[in-house]
């Protein structure tokens, strides 16, 4: 079975309308017809959980809106990857390399980077830097792929 790690924003786009949500949502029909299995750290939930708030409180969506959305979400049947001393370690280490005042996108490499899979990521400076640091493995949900 093929894996693939995504951020929380490519996952969000998928209920809540961003400028990318066409990209993702053909992404994600590539991934279902091929079965593909979806990875992110532990932290993913707290992410989509926290933006889908913000939504709310926006008044993009109302709370009901944001339950939906988080049922929805959770019916992705997402592999979720622990936390661990060695992988906030390497989250660390690839904040430092990328100049991250912050480990949170981190996270997502150290999964990926462990899993050897891909990283899809809405995030164009994170892929950027990522791949500028040699992880050709990440790509940005912009660009084909």
């Amino acid at each position: 079975m093929t894996t693939v790690a995504i951020d929380a924003n490519v996952a969000l786009a998928l209920v809540v309308p961003l400028p990318y949500s066409d990209r993702v949502v053909q992404l994600f029909t590539g991934w279902q017809a091929r079965a593909v299995q979806l990875a992110v750290p532990a932290l993913w939930g707290y992410e989509v959980a926290s933006a889908l708030r913000k939504a709310v409180t926006a008044g993009v969506f109302t709370l009901e809106d944001a339950v939906t959305a988080v049922r929805h979400l959770w019916a992705l049947n997402l592999q979720e990857v622990p936390g661990t001393i060695e992988r906030h370690r390497r989250a660390l280490t690839w904040a430092e390399q990328l100049g991250q005042a912050v480990a949170y996108d981190a996270q997502y490499l150290v999964v990926a980077e462990e899993l050897k899979i891909p990283f899809w990521t809405a995030d164009r400076s994170l892929a950027a830097g990522a791949q500028a640091a040699g992880a050709d493995w990440v790509h940005w949900i912009g660009l084909s792929g």
